[in-house]
């Protein structure tokens, strides 16, 4: 079986214009409208013509009956290529396989609609239907094999939320799939990839209504990716960096996004780092180094304990220097 999501990219050129308001979008065939996502019989067809079997699939789905509708909607495609209702028959496909649980199978009949069908008005639901699947996959949703639900899908979960994005750059699902993939990496503590999404939402959707999120957030990864005073301090400054653009970006809600609790964390592990490189200097032999770093930490963090810890080292280790 191939993967549903290979195909994509054989009408990037015409995908592209459609996102970009360049191509006409394909509207209902005449007699049909679009009623939630979904094409629909403005009067009911005869039972016998391609219309009429599509109508029978639609209330098929109703009832439950998705079987019938699989198999019906299989010889139905191979009948009627052409026909301007195919793209529907497409999305009642996808939506008997999410009925059965097989959310993965129905990336098929979505995949093949939005590659194939990409001016069609069902475009944007199908963007949705296939959003829905995405975020099901990184809940734990997991794939078939040999009947039993067993593989993780969160891999074909992220490129279909990259491929919203590329598909329908700029609108509101865009937005979403893009905050969604960052705040995936976000809560499983993959830090170094939050940092690099939430990035990249930024660049993307400057004036989105996550901006404020993905700030704070970016800010928590970066001081969650410093690995201990010993190690580099640039996640800690760059935290720093991104706190201060939204404390004056947001300064009415700096104190309810705990902007200020992050901030003195950061300056906290400064002052441990500096009481750490004032003993590498007197296990080194330094005294002057060490004796400098001491009152360096006592001076630039006068109220903690690592100041208190500095003072009595160096009155214990360095007395000669504990009044100068």
């Amino acid at each position: 079986m191939h993967h549903p999501l290979k195909k994509y990219g054989a009408l990037i050129t015409l995908t592209l214009a459609y996102a970009l308001g360049l191509a006409p979008a394909e509207g209902a065939p005449p007699g049909w409208e679009l009623r939630n996502g979904s094409w629909v019989p403005l009067i009911q067809p005869s039972p016998d013509s391609p219309e009429g079997q599509v109508a029978q699939m639609i209330a098929d789905l109703a009832r439950g009956h998705t079987g019938d509708l699989l198999y019906n909607a299989k010889k139905w495609v191979k009948k009627n290529p052409t026909n301007p209702l195919m793209p529907q028959v497409l999305l009642l496909q996808g939506d008997a396989e999410v009925a059965r649980g097989n959310r993965y199978e129905a990336l098929y009949a979505y995949e093949d609609l939005v590659n194939n069908y990409p001016t069609s008005d069902l475009y944007l639901p199908v963007l949705q239907r296939e959003y829905d699947i995405a975020d099901a996959f990184l809940r734990g949703y997991k794939r078939k094999f040999l009947g039993i639900r067993m593989f993780g899908a969160t891999g074909d979960a992220l490129e279909l939320l990259d491929r919203i994005q590329d598909r329908q750059r700029g609108s509101p699902i865009a937005e979403r799939a893009g905050i969604r993939s960052a705040d995936y990496h976000f809560e499983k503590g993959e830090f170094p990839e939050a940092v690099d999404t939430y990035t990249d939402f930024l660049k993307r959707y400057p004036y989105s209504q996550y901006v404020r999120k993905a700030e704070i957030r970016r800010a928590e990864a970066s001081l969650a990716n410093f690995r201990g005073v010993l190690f580099d301090f640039t996640p800690l400054y760059d935290a720093r960096e991104r706190l201060a653009a939204v404390s004056q970006a947001y300064p009415q809600s700096a104190e309810q996004l705990q902007t200020s609790a992050i901030d003195d964390r950061i300056y906290e592990l400064e002052g441990k780092k500096s009481l750490e490189v004032a003993r590498y200097y007197w296990r080194a032999g330094d005294r002057h180094a060490a004796a400098e770093t001491y009152k360096r930490v006592i001076a630039n963090w006068p109220n903690t304990q690592y100041a208190v810890d500095a003072r009595a080292e160096l009155n214990r280790r360095i007395p000669t220097e504990a009044n100068q």
